[in-house]
């Protein structure tokens, strides 16, 4: 029961972290129009109450799972450890981004940092951060492209529906540019990641581990399509002002944001059920790895 609590609260975690600091990413960096903008910042503000929440709610969780008694050897080992790290950079990452206003550049850049600070959370728990730093910083660096998509992606869905096709056509046109770079980071971030957790001198017979992240790359790949076919096909029907192209692209964006969230669930499972250094993933050792 405290296993299904703690994948479910690391779905929402992810998913407010993905949120929040990923729409603050895409705020600074492209050329949204004004209404835009401001929905974005309803993401930011959204996604950082989400955070707040799953946040708290994960550490209570944990010090659950530790034993039946909350006592300070339990407190010690949810707050004074790297998942007491990671929680505490959630946090002061999602307050910062909730008391940052304004709208210009100092404003964006500014949310910008506080999402770094969140997403920083990553160098400090997970599969790759109890392999040792420099695996937690490629984990972050993976995680923040990610989060960046999503924002990306929250804004264009925003702007298919109530921008003119022109300045649509503008803001994907910059987005496509920009998105070379950082889905090639997330990408090379995630094969590093692969060949840092998964045993490869075990397949074929795989473990649960690697097999339940086989569905993850499956979904990454056809998210990974779909970002491939909005470039090279929908981006120059929306430059040759094709009406149907925008309509196109809105799906195909609800599409990838769909399967974004499948991969968040995913992402849960395998950080609460299964590890990637035991066949069987025993409870005691998942929590060691998590409070390491």
């Amino acid at each position: 029961m405290l296993e299904a609590a703690a994948a479910a609260t690391k779905a929402l975690l992810y998913a407010g972290l993905l949120s929040c600091a990923g729409a603050a990413f895409a705020n600074a960096t492209l050329r949204l129009s004004a209404d835009a903008a401001a929905f974005v910042a309803q993401v930011v503000r959204r996604g950082a109450l989400l955070t707040i929440c799953a946040a708290l709610t994960g550490a209570a969780v944990l010090a659950l799972r530790l034993g039946d008694e909350i006592d300070a050897t339990i407190l010690s080992a949810v707050f004074v450890s790297s998942a007491g790290a990671a929680t505490a950079l959630q946090l002061a990452g999602a307050v910062l981004l909730l008391t940052t206003t304004g709208m210009d550049a100092f404003a964006r850049t500014t949310q910008a940092f506080n999402a770094a600070v969140a997403m920083a959370s990553f160098a400090f728990t997970g599969h790759a951060a109890s392999v040792g730093l420099i695996e937690g910083l490629v984990a972050f660096v993976h995680a923040s492209a990610a989060a960046w998509w999503v924002g990306a992606l929250w804004a264009l869905r925003y702007e298919c529906a109530h921008s003119m096709q022109e300045d649509l056509a503008a803001v994907v046109e910059h987005f496509s540019r920009k998105a070379v770079v950082v889905i090639g980071a997330l990408v090379l971030a995630g094969i590093v990641l692969i060949f840092v957790l998964v045993d490869f001198a075990r397949v074929p017979a795989l473990t649960p581990y690697a097999q339940v992240l086989i569905l993850k790359i499956a979904a990454a790949a056809l998210v990974l399509a779909l970002a491939t076919y909005n470039k090279f096909r929908l981006t120059p029907r929306l430059l040759a002002r094709e009406g149907a192209a925008t309509t196109a692209l809105r799906r195909s964006i609800v599409g990838e944001l769909t399967l974004v969230g499948v991969m968040t669930v995913i992402t849960a499972i395998l950080t609460t059920y299964l590890s990637p250094q035991r066949e069987e993933g025993p409870v005691d050792a998942r929590l060691q790895e998590e409070i390491r």
